[in-house]
């Protein structure tokens, strides 16, 4: 007790407690004015609006049916536009007959393409190694293409053409003499084959034009075509099993017609989003890379507060396409370009403003506006936003509106140091 009524003591006790309390209010008034901030820099960018759902195919497709027993040979690929009266399908007697027919159709396209690389100094198309090149290039991300859109038939078409651009470059390059010992060998395997090409036994014949498809899935028939646009979300809700399709004697469909359908299920809010006639995208993720255009046909809802049946009506077709049913489905609204920020760093400040009407006459207007810090010279500044797009992460900002729907001076700028973190952020606060 009596040493902390020392005299000396006391004053030191003092002194430290003074510091420390000067110490304090100067670390709040640098605090106040001299802030941290984390920021980030504004760039261009695009978003697409989304909307995801499980979507039905639906096209107007007619069965082929064998009507001649024998084994067949296809004589056109899965998504091939066909004419009417055309031939489809060719019938053999035998499995030995038909394997024979397609080795030699094979081997004389072989042929017919060896030949042709043999003569490739005499051909203008082939004597350029720089051209030979393009094409090696361009048949090259042609078969990546395919290979992404999971085509098979594409896939062998590009790998083909890729082979004889590379081929024909060997020739014209003197890398290769000649492909006279591989036509020997082709042409030898043809004569192995025997003279008969095999007895054809007959055709199939294409009721109608559209799309040819080999495969059936037995839900042909499960919604009508004529009744698409009809369709409402308890029906597309309602599961439904594969129709009994004899498939004895069926050897693929024709779609008939060259629109076709995808319907889809979606809640009343996706629902006020989308207008009929309203022209969108759909991707399909897990069966095709490529967008399909598309136009809304129909939206069908008992009432604002219930589930509607979504009709969108797509005219491009390929071998991938040809073959889905039932697919996760992307409905791409809008795709919205400007000047992205994190929504994080949107704040709302009350701007007032007076305002000059059409008649002249001055009025205060008040408005919460929505903008963000950025950091502007030693200090940040708030300027206004105008929002054409935002999730839960981003907002798309206009990147040139108009100046007279301001409420400031100041709008956002392409590479400004947007603040996304930060305390008391205010116009004017100082910054390191």
């Amino acid at each position: 007790m009596r040493v902390l009524n020392h005299p000396i003591l006391k004053r030191i006790i003092v002194i430290l407690i003074v510091v420390l309390l000067f110490v304090f209010i100067g670390y709040q008034i640098w605090r106040a004015n001299h802030s941290t901030v984390v920021t980030e820099t504004s760039t261009y960018a695009s978003i697409s609006d989304l909307i995801q759902a499980e979507g039905i195919i639906i096209r107007d497709e007619s069965l082929i049916t064998q009507n001649t027993p024998g084994v067949i040979i296809y004589n056109v690929s899965d998504g091939t536009k066909i004419a009417k009266d055309s031939v489809i399908a060719t019938v053999y007697d035998t499995a030995e007959e038909a394997i024979t027919h397609q080795k030699r159709t094979q081997l004389e396209a072989q042929l017919a393409m060896l030949n042709e690389l043999n003569d490739a100094k005499t051909t203008s198309a082939y004597i350029n190694p720089d051209n030979l090149d393009k094409q090696i290039y361009i048949k090259m991300y042609s078969m990546i293409d395919a290979i992404g859109n999971r085509d098979r038939e594409q896939i062998d078409s590009s790998k083909d053409q890729f082979l004889q651009s590379v081929n024909a470059r060997q020739i014209a390059t003197d890398q290769v003499a000649d492909f006279n010992e591989k036509i020997q060998s082709v042409q030898a395997q043809i004569t192995g084959l025997g003279a008969e090409k095999g007895t054809k036994k007959g055709e199939v014949i294409s009721p109608a034009s559209g799309y040819f498809v080999s495969a059936i899935d037995g839900y042909e028939t499960t919604y009508p075509y004529e009744k698409a646009m009809e369709l409402t979300a308890d029906d597309l809700k309602t599961k439904k099993s594969q129709s009994s399709v004899d498939q004895t004697n069926v050897i693929g469909k024709i779609c008939d017609s060259y629109n076709w359908y995808v319907a889809c299920v979606v809640s009343p809010e996706v629902a006020a989003r989308l207008k009929p006639d309203a022209q969108v995208s759909v991707k399909i993720p897990f069966a095709s890379v490529a967008d399909v255009p598309a136009t809304i046909v129909a939206v069908n809802q008992t009432d604002q507060e219930a589930d509607a049946a979504v009709i969108l009506q797509c005219n491009y077709m390929s071998n991938v396409l040809s073959k889905v049913r039932n697919e996760t489905i992307q409905i791409e609204i809008q795709t919205y370009t400007g000047i992205r920020v994190s929504q994080q760093s949107v704040q709302f400040q009350t701007i007032t403003k007076e305002v000059v009407d059409e008649n002249n006459e001055t009025t205060v207007v008040t408005k919460d506006v929505r903008g963000v810090y950025i950091v502007y010279g030693n200090s940040i500044k708030f300027v206004e936003i105008v929002p054409l797009y935002s999730d839960s992460h981003y907002v798309i900002c206009d990147p040139n509106p108009e100046i007279s729907m301001l409420m400031t001076d100041n709008t956002l700028k392409l590479y400004d140091e947007v603040v996304v973190g930060g305390k008391d952020l205010y116009d004017g606060k100082l910054v390191k």
